[in-house]
């Protein structure tokens, strides 16, 4: 029989934290398979994508949805990247909106000063250098060590293996966020009911309750569905889309990349 999850709102007396805006970043590229693989990626990254082919669709995009960063492709039909520069660089100053160039084009050193983009990326694409720089661009500083720790960002890190709760902890408190770490979800519900963390780094294969169901349960729990879940796993990789249906914000497989786990934490826990 299946432990529940009691509410939280029952449990804890300060209001839920209010949602945060996602950071918009506009992908423009012509090779639908490049595209969605660099949305998945940004959206994994708890980044909201808009999608263009072209650069007439981009302009388009930047003129209604004002994103927060462009990812910019050279080579497209009909008005193809170097065009799209000339055209947006007065709404792209006006509003503030950097440019990332990643394209099969090798960049010279004097390219980014030159076209006026803020970074450029050679395909294919080193996925951790680009998500520091999609960081540092969108508007997402990460936090300042020197910050005190009552408005650092908290993170909840719930997680049964020692080793790597002990990683985690130095390694995000090395980054300046403020971490806590449990073995078990009734633990780790009790600290949340002490005090709310900005973003909960999740287990799915606990002991007892498992990840899977804490997320079932948490979709009937409002206070919990504040709380961005990043789930971070060794479960294959059917069970952590799985967690994603089932709310999880974004995911990780075991073993991973730090520079990405750094990406995540920072996208959601402002």
């Amino acid at each position: 029989m299946t432990e529940a999850v009691p509410p939280v709102s029952e449990l804890r007396t300060q209001p839920p934290r209010a949602s945060q805006r996602a950071r918009h970043v506009l992908v423009v590229e012509d090779e639908s398979p490049i595209r969605a693989m660099l949305a998945e990626l940004l959206q994994h990254a708890g980044y909201a994508v808009i999608e263009a082919g072209d650069g007439r669709e981009a302009l388009h995009r930047l003129r209604e949805q004002r994103p927060d960063l462009i990812i910019l492709d050279l080579m497209l039909p009909g008005m193809s990247g170097w065009e799209f520069l000339n055209q947006s660089r007065e709404q792209r100053d006006r509003a503030k909106v950097p440019v990332v160039i990643l394209s099969a084009i090798e960049g010279r050193a004097d390219y980014p000063s030159t076209l006026g983009v803020a970074a450029w990326f050679t395909k294919p694409l080193d996925v951790s250098r680009f998500l520091s720089s999609v960081e540092q661009l969108s508007g997402a500083p990460p936090p300042d060590p020197a910050v005190d720790s009552s408005r650092r960002p908290r993170v909840l890190v719930i997680e049964d293996e020692y080793a790597i709760r002990v990683m985690l902890q130095e390694h995000l408190g090395h980054e300046g966020y403020v971490v806590e770490t449990v073995d078990s979800i009734a633990e780790g519900l009790e600290r949340i009911a002490n005090r709310q963390p900005d973003v909960i780094l999740l287990d799915l294969m606990l002991p007892r309750l498992d990840g899977w169901t804490f997320l079932r349960q948490r979709q009937d729990d409002p206070a919990l569905t504040t709380i961005p879940v990043l789930v971070i796993s060794a479960a294959p990789q059917q069970r952590l889309l799985e967690a994603k249906e089932l709310g999880a914000d974004a995911f990780l497989s075991k073993p991973f990349d730090l520079g990405v786990l750094n990406a995540l934490v920072r996208s959601f826990a402002r």
